[in-house]
């Protein structure tokens, strides 16, 4: 899939030198209108809840959830398909208030804002855990598996922010404070596991670290619990568009919540570090032999550290993405975009085309690529059920949404987005 990407980004970047090339203004309005109609502006309430992966499909967690024998005719097919090294699954489930107010008399801008909550999760390991898990160690004498990069981390966020935007140019910029009231985080930095083909030395070395992002105290009968542990953030977020007087094509820039987390302190950690390695494994003996490994006798090197954090600066799960838009006429528009950051470990390509058959309705379909998934589709809808109030639809996936049905197997993920849009108004 490399030369999707490839060539998808050989054509977004062409596509956006065109853009700018081609007389851009920072405008999607009559650039010569003078005057400011006190109206209030765009705003949107959404809803969405998405998971993709790229090696687990629907099929296989269905043969789990049903339970049953798994075999090689299952497993082998998700072992080949981790081509990059590495499976992932991830996802998000929230909702989200974008608005713009009046502007300010005599001004063209205006006050904006934004508030919502979100719980994402990202789960990542390498093939060689994913092949030991599932298959044990008999092929794998003679190589080195690696299990550095696998973890878990998931996290609840809350946000609001407020700035200003253009309402000639529709440009935004908001600072955002973002709270992130719980999560957790664990990790295997380094780690792998080596066994020589004749079964006769072993090495291994495994170093992890676990993070509860919670407050946990003892109740009167001695018992813990658990409560949020609050930490808070600054961010910025911004659109900047861009449109074009000769030629019908669009281009927009979004970030949203670019900037730090200021973790409390009080986070329960826990720091696991293990290692052993022999270059004979005799049969019987007072040392490490098999029978020692097999009566589980193993004795190793460890070292166990527990406690609570300190505080310390992180990253936000910001999120960065460009979009180019081509409508050649008023029936038929073309759309590509890129997106970054949100803990995907991948980024996210996506083009479709859209059709209006009339003022009131459109219909799309796109090819998705990258995030925590690989390719797959996605259709919308957009209703315009009043002269200003659009319903969009949106679904990644279609065929994922049918569980433990047949059509559904060859899935890797599943995504509903509800939107209510209020556009603006044109001045």
């Amino acid at each position: 899939m490399l030369d999707y990407r490839l060539i998808f980004s050989t054509t977004f970047l062409a596509l956006c030198s065109l853009a700018s090339s081609a007389n851009v203004l920072t405008v999607v309005v009559n650039p010569d209108s003078t005057e400011i109609k006190r109206e209030k502006g765009g705003a949107s309430l959404s809803f969405w809840a998405t998971q993709s992966g790229n090696v687990i499909s629907t099929g296989f967690a269905n043969n789990l959830a049903n339970g049953g024998f798994i075999g090689h005719d299952i497993l082998d097919p998700i072992l080949e398909s981790h081509t990059g090294g590495f499976g992932y699954v991830g996802g998000s489930v929230g909702w989200e208030k974008v608005w713009t107010s009046k502007p300010f008399k005599g001004s063209d801008l205006a006050l904006c804002g934004s508030m919502g909550s979100e719980a994402l999760y990202d789960v990542r390991w390498t093939s060689d855990m994913f092949e030991l898990l599932w298959y044990g160690n008999g092929g794998h004498t003679g190589r080195v598996d690696v299990f550095s990069g696998t973890g878990v981390r998931a996290g609840v966020f809350n946000r609001f922010g407020l700035g200003l935007e253009s309402v000639k140019t529709q440009q935004r910029l908001e600072v955002s404070v973002i709270q992130r009231l719980g999560g957790v985080e664990w990790s295997i930095p380094y780690g792998y596991l080596w066994l020589s083909e004749d079964a006769d030395s072993l090495a291994s070395y495994l170093q992890t670290e676990g993070r509860l992002h919670a407050s946990i105290d003892s109740t009167d009968s001695g018992e813990p619990s658990i409560g949020f542990l609050p930490s808070y953030g600054i961010g910025i977020s911004g659109t900047l568009p861009l449109a074009s007087e000769t030629l019908p094509i669009r281009f927009e820039i979004n970030f949203k919540d670019v900037g730090l987390l200021f973790e409390n302190e009080g986070s329960s950690v826990a720091w696991f570090q293990e290692g052993f390695s022999t270059t004979g494994l005799p049969l019987y003996g007072d040392s490490l032999t098999i029978e020692s490994i097999s009566n589980g006798d193993l004795a190793t090197d460890s070292l166990l550290l527990t406690g609570s954090s300190v505080k310390r600066m992180t990253l936000l799960p910001s999120i960065l993405s460009a979009e180019f838009v081509y409508e050649p006429s008023e029936k038929f528009m073309f759309q590509m975009s890129v997106k970054s950051g949100g803990w995907m470990p991948e980024l996210l390509y996506s083009a479709g085309i859209g059709w209006i058959p009339s003022d009131r309705i459109a219909l799309g379909v796109e090819g998705r690529y990258g995030g925590w998934g690989g390719l797959r589709s996605a259709i919308w809808a957009k209703l315009r059920y009043s002269n200003r109030r659009i319903l969009v639809v949106q679904i990644e996936s279609p065929l994922g949404l049918f569980f433990n049905k047949e059509i559904s197997n060859n899935t890797y993920g599943r995504g509903v987005t509800l939107r209510l849009e209020r556009i603006a108004s044109k001045r």
